[in-house]
């Protein structure tokens, strides 16, 4: 994450503002309000009351898909990435991903995964998560994810 990127909300954060469909947590909501398509993250953090806090409720609504990061010369929406302290978000994408690709042959694997407290732990369950994913017929699907999980565990 970019902190002297502008961050502006996407179609799903607009949503959830107007209906809390999402049921965000109070503080994360906040933050969400407070993005506007013109404040940088420095300038979002410098609102809250405490730096470490803000760039986690940040990062969340970016892997949530409620907000997008905009590059400074272009405009145009940056990658999410994740904070090494958070690693919740991660952990959740890659249950709920192996839960909608392996059915309930994820329940073993996922229950490991829920488990882990930091991204070491995560990373030694990547080779598990290749081999449990070969039985799967959409392979674009799998390697799309595989990437994903990648790009947060480098």
């Amino acid at each position: 994450m970019e902190l002297s990127s502008v961050f502006s909300k996407t179609a799903k954060g607009q949503d959830e503002i107007s209906t809390r469909a999402h049921r965000l947590p109070a503080r994360v909501r906040a933050m969400l309000i407070m993005i506007d398509g013109q404040r940088t993250g420095q300038q979002l953090l410098a609102l809250c009351t405490s730096s470490a806090e803000g760039q986690r409720h940040l990062a969340q609504l970016l892997n949530g898909g409620f907000v997008q990061q905009l590059s400074a010369t272009t405009g145009a929406p940056l990658s999410a990435a994740l904070p090494d302290e958070d690693i919740s978000l991660a952990k959740s994408y890659v249950i709920r991903t192996l839960h909608e690709l392996l059915g309930k042959e994820a329940l073993v694997l996922a229950a490991e995964i829920e488990k882990t407290e930091t991204l070491d732990e995560l990373r030694r369950h990547f080779g598990q998560l290749h081999l449990a994913l070969g039985v799967v017929p959409d392979r674009r699907k799998v390697e799309q994810f595989l990437e994903k999980v990648a790009l947060v565990l480098d």
